[in-house]
């Protein structure tokens, strides 16, 4: 197969023609920061939403059902001769392509791109000055309980990633919701106020069992 090279950071790279940025900066162990990209899925962005979902017993309705699927927009990456940055996770390398990935201007637009994220999901705990070492078991900020990060705090992969990225000081404060938490699945527990909206169960659903079971609708912050 054509092999290609690109150059990320500096660093030449080879790679087999088709690859992504992602792929490629991968290969040469260069972080970017995702929470929407899986190796076995298409894009985010390749998704259309559904016009309602159901949350339990609960009809949701698509608030904006002409908006198309975009993914986290954490991965976005400069491309020399580009003028806007790019998404790495679907955007092909091309042969002696230069890419940067990480600048002022990235961190900006990344920090831009999480707060939607942030603002749906509990976070206080993100923000916390003393979140290492944390115990748990009382909070010296005085969150609210219910406000709180979930049991996965610490091996969180959205805590490492708002960590890389930085939280915006745009960030509204998280409103607590009430929708639906399933726990008598017996492979499975599903809490849905947990969700961020990455798309993966949706796609793997849809693109690697080709079942539809599983869908999103798009709501408003």
């Amino acid at each position: 197969m054509e092999q290609i090279r690109v150059i990320i950071n500096g660093q030449e790279i080879e790679v087999t023609a088709g690859t992504t940025i992602l792929e490629a900066a991968k290969s040469a162990d260069i972080y970017i920061p995702t929470l929407c990209f899986h190796p076995d899925l298409p894009p985010a962005r390749s998704g259309a939403a559904a016009k309602a979902v159901f949350s339990g017993g609960k009809q949701i309705e698509n608030a904006m059902p002409d908006e198309p699927g975009k993914g986290c927009g954490l991965c976005v990456v400069e491309v020399e001769g580009e003028e806007d940055l790019v998404g790495s996770c679907a955007t092909e390398a091309g042969d002696g392509m230069i890419v940067v990935t990480e600048s002022d201007r990235i961190t900006a637009k990344r920090q831009e791109n999480l707060v939607p994220i942030l603002a749906r999901h509990r976070h206080a705990c993100l923000t916390c000055a003393q979140q290492e070492g944390c115990p748990r078991s009382q909070c010296s900020s005085n969150v609210p309980e219910d406000e709180r990060c979930c049991p996965q705090f610490g091996h969180c992969e959205l805590q490492n990633v708002a960590n890389y990225v930085g939280i915006s000081d745009a960030t509204p404060k998280w409103v607590p919701t009430d929708l639906t938490v399933i726990k008598e699945d017996p492979l499975l527990e599903r809490d849905y106020n947990l969700c961020i909206g990455c798309t993966r169960c949706v796609r793997a659903c849809r693109d690697l069992r080709g079942i539809e079971a599983l869908g999103y609708s798009v709501r408003p912050v």
